[in-house]
């Protein structure tokens, strides 16, 4: 018996079982803060006293359901958000799906309203940022999840950045789905395009390790030396007929890092394949699960398509690029127009524009364009898919590039 090939099928079928009826359209949304003192801006623990534990405790009321892992409360979740911790307490809350960006803030304000007395009586403050405003990481603990120490000893020997983006790092991921295989190569084809320009709109970064960051994007410089096998831009991801095969080829001849066991114990594989620790036996549901969670490229695929370079920016921004993805990523004609704009873009001229925005900002060019001239003309094909209220909301961000500004820049502007 084959397993390499039915384990490729499990995934293929996987993935293809979150083919979505055109009507949906949703949004999913994950949004990563900073807790940290009002006074000093240093970074909250987890086990401390009024510590990031005790807010979740303190939280719990408001949710349906607390997650616990060997005792230890790390997560809560009720109907259309869920909140869950990444490495170092950095705190993320999950929304969606929702069609409509309005129920994606109705629920977050609902979020707001329930931890800010809780921080206010700790005097201690959530902050909207791509990296930690104050701590280093080598300061911060883990929280108490053995996923977490064996990835972070993982990354140490095969790349030099693990710590930084586990311990220092926050996001905000958009998800939008796909309507069949053909719609999920175009969707996924194109964002990873557009990954060097959503980066730097997004760059809400000046502060790296506790010092200036004189450069844009440190997320991008980050993720490039975690681990060249699950990060950055998926090998082959340009190319057209780059489907649910491919993706799932990708996962099975990659390291797993860890696997789980049948009691939800974290199993450390280290660089061991993924088709070598199932040669004998089938993927189900929850080890695919696992798996395609343990991968981290620009654009991951699980049953949608999860768009993930943006830094973590302030709610508002958020749903200003939750709508811009929304009005171009909804609009066969959008991607129709830009797959062929794009047409001649390979891998390689993806990381060399990844460069070009990191080392020259506004001064970039990105495939040939200036990058205000294309980010401005993305947003405006963005506006013309919209409803009146999210083309008001993409604003935010027109207005900033209009400028020529970025969240990072007016943070060095006001000294912060």
């Amino acid at each position: 018996m084959d397993y390499y090939d039915i384990n490729l099928n499990k995934l293929v079928d996987y993935f293809k079982s979150g083919i979505k009826e055109e009507k949906d359209k949703s949004l999913g949304l994950e949004l990563e803060h900073f807790i940290v003192r009002a006074d000093t801006m240093e970074s909250v623990d987890y086990y401390e006293e009024n510590g990031i534990r005790d807010i979740l405790k303190l939280l719990s009321p408001y949710f349906e359901k607390e997650i616990y892992k060997d005792g230890n409360l790390i997560g809560l979740v009720k109907d259309k958000s869920n909140i869950t911790l990444e490495p170092a307490s950095q705190l993320e809350i999950s929304i969606g799906p929702f069609i409509d960006t309005l129920d994606i803030l109705e629920e977050y304000n609902y979020f707001l309203l329930k931890i800010k007395p809780i921080l206010k009586k700790f005097n201690y403050k959530m902050i909207y940022a791509g990296y930690q405003p104050k701590s280093k990481v080598d300061e911060l603990n883990l929280i108490p999840k053995k996923r977490y120490e064996y990835m972070l000893d993982y990354f140490s020997k095969v790349g030099s950045h693990g710590k930084n983006m586990m311990k220092g790092s926050a996001s905000a991921q958009v998800s939008v789905d796909y309507f069949s295989e053909e719609d999920f190569k175009n969707k996924f084809r194109l964002a990873n395009i557009l990954s060097p320009v959503i980066s730097f709109m997004t760059d809400n970064t000046n502060i790296f390790e506790g010092k200036h960051y004189d450069k844009n994007c440190v997320r991008i410089g980050i993720w490039n030396d975690v681990d060249p096998e699950r990060s950055m831009i998926v090998k082959d991801a340009l190319n057209k007929d780059f489907g649910f095969k491919e993706y799932s080829e990708y996962i099975l001849n990659s390291p797993a890092i860890l696997i789980e066991d049948k009691n939800g114990n974290s199993v450390y594989t280290r660089n061991k394949k993924i088709k070598d620790i199932y040669c004998d036996s089938e993927l189900n549901k929850k080890d695919i699960e696992h798996l395609i969670s343990m991968f981290f490229p620009d654009v991951r695929l699980k049953n949608y398509v999860e768009i993930r370079m943006a830094d973590c920016l302030p709610i508002d921004y958020v749903l200003s690029y939750a709508s811009i993805i929304k009005g171009i990523f909804y609009s066969e004609e959008a991607i129709s127009l830009l797959l062929d704009k794009f047409k001649y873009i390979k891998d390689n001229d993806v990381i060399k524009a990844k460069g070009e925005v990191v080392n020259k900002g506004y001064d970039a060019k990105v495939y040939g364009f200036e990058i205000k001239d294309l980010l401005l003309s993305l947003i405006e094909l963005a506006k013309d898919n919209l409803c009146h209220e999210e083309k008001d909301r993409v604003s935010l961000f027109y207005d900033l590039v209009k400028r020529e500004k970025t969240l990072k820049i007016l943070k060095d502007e006001r000294g912060e």
